[in-house]
C-alpha cells in the first residue's frame, strides 16, 4: 500500500515536469520469493520486458495478465505484482521498476492417487464398486531443475495394473517457444467396459485373467510463440492384446476381429488461452480447435476427429459472473468401433443430470451455460507456523453457489432400441456450490434435474493427481 502512495506521488509529480509523463518506462523487474524456480521460467509468462513503455492503465492491465499466467502455471500458491518509482531519470517517461513476489508450491510429490472408473464421483457412489477403483502409487515431481519439467514415475494397482514414465516440458530453445515431453504406459485391467446398454456403460471381469493388455510409447512437440498461443503436435504407437471373451461380447469393440492391434496415432490441437485462471475460470475466453487420426489392423482401419472448444467466461455485475462453453466433435471411420464412440459422458465432455449415463455416437455437440454468484471472496487462513511449512499451511478458500443449464445433441448412426438418449436433444438443469482451494483443487456440490425428470444429488471433486 505504502509502494502504491509513493508510485502516486511520484506520477503526479512527472504529470507536472512534461507532457509525456504519463507514459511508464520498465527500468526492471525484481523477482524474489523463487528459491528452486529459475527467473527465466517466471520471466517467459510476462506480456512485458525491461525498457517497455506504456501508459499506466495499460501497465496495471499487463500486471494483472502476468499474475494471472504465473498462477496457470501451477507453480506457486500465491503471486504478488506491484510497480515502484526509480530512481532512474529520463526525459521521456517514468521510470519504474517491477517487483515479483511468488510462494512456491511444494513440487515433491510422492503419487497416491484415488481414481474412480465410473467417469465421475456420482457415478461411482451409485454402484458402490470397489473394483473399479485404481489406486496408484510413485513418484511425481513439478519444476525439475526450476524450469518448469516434470517427471512422473507411478505404478497402478486395482481396477487398472501397470505403471507410467513420463518427462514433460524439455524447452528446446532459449525462448522456452519450443517444447518436449515424451510418456511411455503400461496397463493391464480384469475389467473393462464392452458396450453400453440403457445408455449405461457395461462392464466385465474376469477375475482369471488380463481382458486388456497394454503398452503405449508417445512423443509431444509443442510450439508456444507467445504467452497465449499454443500448437501441438502428438504421435503415439501401442500394441494392445484382448481377451477373447470381449469380442465374443462385442464383435464391434474396436473395428477389427484380431485380438491383438498395432495403434498408431497422430493429433494436432491449436489452443489459445485468455482464461483468468483455468482451474475455475470467471473471465476471460478459450479457444481449442484439434484433429486425431488412428490407424490400426495394418491400415486396414482407420480412425479420425475433428474437435472444437470455445469458452466465454465474464462478470456483468459485482460478484456475478456467466460462463458458456461449447464443445463439438465430429468423427468418421472405415468400420463399426465403439471405443472410438465413447463421447459425451467422459472426460470433460458431460451434461447436467446425467452423471449415471453416457451417450455414444460419432458427433456431438454440447453447450454447457453456469450463472455463478460469489459467495466468498477468497480468503487466506494460516493453518500453523509459517516457516517451514507454509506450503501446506497457508491455505485459501473461495465459495461460488451456481445456477446452471445445458444442453446437448449427440448423432449415432447405429441405433440401438437400449440406448434412447443418441439421437434425441438433451438438457439438464440445476443449482450448486463450488469452493475452489489451493492446489488447484475443486470440491462440487449439486442437485439437478434431467430431460427424464430424474432428480438427485451428485458430487464431484476436480484435483490434480499427486
Amino acid at each position: 500500500m505504502i509502494t502504491k502512495i509513493f508510485a502516486c506521488i511520484f506520477l503526479a509529480f512527472g504529470m507536472c515536469e512534461g507532457s509525456t509523463a504519463s507514459d511508464i518506462c520498465i527500468s526492471g523487474i525484481r523477482i524474489s520469493g523463487n528459491k528452486q524456480t529459475k527467473d527465466f521460467t517466471i520471466m517467459r509468462e510476462l506480456p512485458f520486458r525491461t525498457g517497455d513503455v506504456m501508459p499506466e492503465d495499460r501497465l496495471i492491465y499487463q500486471l494483472t495478465v502476468a499474475t494471472e499466467h504465473l498462477n496457470n502455471t501451477s507453480l506457486f500458491n500465491y503471486v504478488y505484482m506491484d510497480y515502484i518509482p526509480d530512481t532512474l531519470e529520463r526525459t521521456d517517461c517514468l521510470s519504474c521498476i517491477v517487483t515479483i513476489h511468488v510462494e512456491e508450491r511444494w513440487y515433491y510429490w510422492p503419487q497416491v492417487s484415488i481414481k474412480f472408473e465410473d467417469r465421475n464421483l456420482s457415478a461411482w457412489l451409485h454402484e458402490k464398486k470397489f473394483n473399479r477403483i485404481t489406486i496408484g502409487w510413485g513418484m511425481r515431481i513439478y519444476n525439475v531443475f526450476g524450469m518448469r519439467h516434470k517427471i512422473t514415475l507411478s505404478d497402478y494397482f486395482g481396477y487398472e495394473k501397470g505403471g507410467r514414465l513420463g518427462y514433460s516440458n524439455i524447452a528446446l530453445d532459449k525462448k522456452r517457444t519450443q517444447l518436449l515431453s515424451f510418456s511411455f504406459n503400461a496397463l493391464f485391467n480384469k475389467t473393462i467396459n464392452t458396450s453400453s446398454s440403457n445408455d449405461k456403460v457395461i462392464y466385465v471381469k474376469d477375475p482369471n485373467r488380463f481382458l486388456e493388455s497394454s503398452v503405449e510409447g508417445s512423443i509431444n512437440y509443442s510450439y508456444r510463440p507467445g504467452i497465449r498461443m499454443m500448437h501441438s503436435f502428438d504421435a503415439g504407437y501401442g500394441r494392445v492384446r484382448l481377451g477373447d471373451t470381449v469380442l465374443m461380447l462385442n464383435k464391434d469393440y474396436w473395428g477389427t476381429d484380431n485380438l491383438v492391434n498395432n495403434t498408431f496415432r497422430f493429433s494436432y490441437n491449436y489452443s489459445y488461452e485468455h482464461r483468468d485462471y483455468i482451474v475455475y475460470p470467471t473471465k476471460g475466453y478459450y479457444i481449442s480447435s484439434g484433429v486425431t487420426g488412428v490407424t490400426a489392423d495394418k491400415m486396414r482401419f482407420f480412425y479420425g476427429e475433428l474437435d472444437l472448444k470455445l469458452q466465454y467466461y465474464g462478470e456483468f455485475f459485482p460478484r456475478w459472473f456467466w460462463s458458456s462453453r461449447l464443445n463439438g466433435g465430429a468423427s468418421f471411420k472405415n468400420k463399426r468401433a465403439y471405443i472410438y464412440d465413447c463421447h459425451v459422458g467422459y472426460e470433460d465432455r458431460y451434461i447436467t443430470g446425467y452423471d449415471y449415463y453416457v451417450v455414444d455416437g460419432q458427433h456431438y455437440a454440447l453447450l454447457n451455460n453456469d450463472l455463478r454468484f460469489l459467495i466468498m471472496p477468497k480468503r487466506i487462513f494460516n493453518l500453523g507456523p509459517t516457516n517451514n511449512l507454509a506450503k501446506f499451511t497457508k491455505i485459501h478458500f473461495t465459495i461460488y453457489a451456481k445456477l446452471m443449464y445445458d444442453a446437448g445433441y449427440v448423432h449415432n448412426s447405429y441405433r440401438s432400441e437400449s440406448n434412447r438418449l443418441a439421437n434425441t436433444f438433451l438438457w439438464g438443469s440445476g443449482i450448486g456450490i463450488d469452493i475452489v482451494t489451493y492446489y488447484d483443487i475443486v470440491l462440487g456440490a449439486s442437485y439437478a434435474i434431467n430431460k427424464m425428470g430424474e432428480k438427485g444429488f451428485y458430487f464431484g471433486i476436480k484435483a490434480p493427481v499427486f
